[in-house]
């Protein structure tokens, strides 16, 4: 196999989780090759590649439903169309069988070999291939054929056993390769399952099946093959939870394409993309539409969300906040004529429309016994309510209980690993229900070119997220990239996202939609956002960058349009935003925003207009001598933004405009080599320390953050946790 290497940020452990050092140390860089990461997964042998078996020993079997024939060796039973292999060798099967199968069950070492040359074998009662015991078995599929195999929709077990549960089982070493064509109809559960070490070097393969597609119980790993796979469970797993170096999944190269209802590729431990085309739906492919989450809130549990208090413009309106008392951001209390609580006086749908009406009991007064259960509680409720019901007897609800839980247990990722995820190369397309790329523990890319829709995290990992090169293009999510900590040092991102962009130390790892139970992600206060190079663009409704901790960046260029919604901001972090090099914008709205840190060492502005501008308004900063040094038209409308730039020096005096004309070449919005005029709105002020806030006025005095902990919004902005006021703040667009 040819060597690639590749750019790796130090420390690496093969076969175990990467080491980030908390993302918080300088980085350095080793190199890594694809041979080092194969072999620490993978053993390979001579007989694992196809070679021609014409010129050597061999035995033939002529399948027959009548009669089979056996040429050429005495280690095969017939009985019926029952053929049992026993010793070692290659066997070369050619012709039909409608109701039979082949056992291997050898009584000596060494490997064995079928060779499918135009097989068609159907089983009604079992799996049309069974490996029962043999040290290595390879199935080769010979160039030119067509073979198919299909299995039955029950099994007939004998001596108290479970095995084998899928058409083509394996309890030992598996490998298929050759340049033929395999067909596998799996009507029981599984497509092909090794229990050991399953390898795939060769062959055009397709399975149809009831359950998951693939099952390399130790390690899957895929070399020059052509694979499709529709499966109502999971696509291909590795699914060893018990041995701690097993459960992996390498693929190498070649072509996967996998429709699966339930994870499109799972493994128990790590997940390695080297090199190929890989093409993955999973879970019925993302929602049509993900709904955006305003004011930070998200979805509750169940699905449910308080309304957004509008203007009559429709838009978000936070003076219609119903208050409490001083100070207070609650509804009051409804109370009847003794000033104690009195819930019938909760407006009801028709009278504000955001509560639901009350349940009643037969008398008119509430019960909370009718109360609507909660997401988490509802499956409760309803085994309690299948234990006490005397029309199911104790065999209907197990039987309902059971299904109930494998529905819950249905998980709609792209590709899923338990400890390690790691893309070197290839091309990756992912349209999934849940997380499109998602790791228990750290997930890495070096490189690739990804794209992916789904309903939720584009890119998520419990620990920590590297991106060191590569292009990821995230199409839509609901979050783009998740994690403790992210790093990005190279490669060219792109995220649209229904809520934040990327989201670090916060939030869930699973949907927020009815009936899920969410989880949640450990925080922790040295967790970090981390941008050392590489070029991020972010297309954000909830927050563009999300730190519940802290933001550092020392290179690359970003550009971040943000939440259109006052309830959310471009940059929202809880520690820190130090800027140390690169090039930075984070446009959107004005309610909640954020300017960078005075611990930067690259100068920044914030500008806050009186109202907002819309889409495509351009946005320049001249210098002294009148040379535009920095021109953008972002993409949403706006009424704040940040922008850092090497060229912009503390202590010099420049002029922003807006609403002007500019030509040039353009990415996302952002100009170079920009010819800008006839700006409608202009001001002009003195870069006096690293973080200026600037609006229409001219210097305006920073604002604390209330009660968030990062330094607050500029010019008339009030500060965190503070209500906007309808003369500093409007969300009105401006028809300027």
């Amino acid at each position: 196999m040819k060597m690639q290497t590749y750019k790796y940020l130090a420390p690496v452990i093969i076969g175990s989780a990467l080491v980030l050092g908390g993302c918080n140390e300088e980085k350095t860089t080793t190199s890594v090759d694809t041979e080092a990461i194969v072999s620490s997964y993978v053993n390979y042998m001579d007989e694992d590649f196809y070679t021609a078996w014409q010129s050597k020993n061999f035995t033939k079997v002529m399948l027959n439903d009548t009669s089979v024939d056996v040429d050429g060796g005495d280690g095969v039973l017939v009985d019926g169309q029952v053929i049992t292999i026993k010793t070692s060798g290659t066997y070369v099967l050619e012709g039909n069988l409608s109701d039979g199968n082949i056992i291997i069950d050898t009584e000596d070492t060494g490997v064995v070999r079928l060779v499918l040359n135009g097989a068609n074998i159907t089983s009604k009662t079992t799996a049309p291939i069974y490996v029962k015991q043999s040290d290595k078995t390879v199935i080769s599929l010979e160039d030119g054929t067509e073979n198919v195999l299909t299995d039955a929709t029950q099994y007939v077990y004998e001596d108290n056993t479970d095995d084998p549960g899928a058409a083509i089982f394996s309890k030992d070493d598996l490998t298929i390769n050759g340049p033929g064509a395999l067909t596998v109809n799996a009507n029981y559960k599984d497509g092909i399952t090794g229990r050991d070490q399953l390898l795939v070097t060769g062959g055009n393969i397709t399975i149809h099946a009831t359950d998951d597609g693939i099952v390399g119980r130790d390690v899957f790993a895929m070399r020059d093959a052509n694979i499709t796979i529709e499966a109502a469970g999971d696509g291909v797993k590795a699914s060893n939870d018990e041995d701690a170096d097993k459960g992996n999944i390498v693929l190498e190269s070649g072509t996967l394409t996998v429709t699966a209802e339930g994870d499109g590729i799972q493994a128990e431990k790590v997940v390695s993309v080297l090199d190929g085309t890989y093409s993955i739906t999973s879970g019925g492919g993302s929602p049509e539409k993900i709904i955006s989450q305003e004011m930070g809130g998200g979805m509750m549990q169940g699905g449910q969300r308080p309304e957004m208090p509008t203007g009559e413009d429709g838009e978000f309106d936070p003076t219609q906040i119903p208050q409490g008392g001083e100070g207070g951001t609650r509804p009051e209390m409804p109370t009847g004529e003794d000033g104690e609580f009195d819930p019938t006086q909760m407006p009801q749908n028709g009278e504000g429309g955001t509560r639901p009406e009350m349940p009643t009991d037969e008398n008119g007064d509430i019960d909370p016994s009718q109360m609507a259960q909660s997401a988490g509680n509802q499956q409760q409720a309803q085994n309690e309510q299948n234990q006490t019901d005397s029309s199911l007897d104790g065999e209907q609800v197990s039987e309902q209980q059971t299904t109930t839980t494998e529905e819950e247990d249905v998980s709609g990722k792209g590709i899923k690993a338990g400890t390690n995820m790691q893309i070197m190369g290839g091309t990756i397309a992912i349209d999934a229900l849940d997380d499109a790329l998602h790791s228990n523990g750290d997930l890495t890319i070096q490189g690739g070119d990804i794209t992916v829709s789904t309903g939720d995290d584009g890119v998520h990992a419990d620990t920590d997220v590297l991106i060191t090169g590569g292009a990821v293009n995230i199409e839509k999510s609901y979050e783009g990239i998740e994690g403790v900590n992210v790093t990005l040092s190279d490669g060219n991102v792109r995220v649209i996202a229904a809520d934040d962009g990327i989201n670090i130390n916060g939030g869930s790892s699973d949907l927020g939609m009815p009936g899920e139970t969410q989880s949640t992600t450990t925080t922790t206060s040295d967790s970090l956002l981390l941008i050392e190079g590489g070029y991020l663009y972010v297309n954000a409704d909830g927050d563009g960058l999300d730190s519940n901790s802290s933001i550092k960046m020392t290179a690359g260029t970003v550009v971040v349009y943000g939440p259109t919604n006052n309830g959310n901001a471009p940059l929202d972090y809880d520690g820190t935003f130090t800027i140390e090099g690169g090039t930075l914008i984070a446009s959107g709205s004005s309610g909640m925003a954020l300017g960078l840190s005075d611990s930067s060492t690259q100068a920044a502005i914030m500008m806050t207009f009186d109202e907002t501008q819309q889409a495509a308004t351009t946005v320049n900063i001249a210098n002294g001598d009148g040379k535009s040094i920095f021109t953008i038209a972002p993409e949403k409308q706006f009424q704040s933004i940040v922008i850092s730039t090497p060229d912009l020096k503390q202590g010099e005096t420049y002029t922003l405009s807006s609403d002007g004309t500019v030509t040039g070449d353009s990415q996302d919005g952002l100009y170079e080599n920009a010819t800008y005029t006839n700006g409608s709105q202009s001001v002009e002020f003195k870069q006096a320390s690293v973080m200026t806030y600037i609006n229409k006025d001219g210097i305006a005095e920073q604002q604390s953050s209330g009660m968030m902990d990062g330094p607050g919004g500029g010019g008339n902005m009030p500060a965190r946790g503070e209500r906007p006021t309808n003369d500093t703040n409007t969300n009105e667009t401006n028809t300027n």
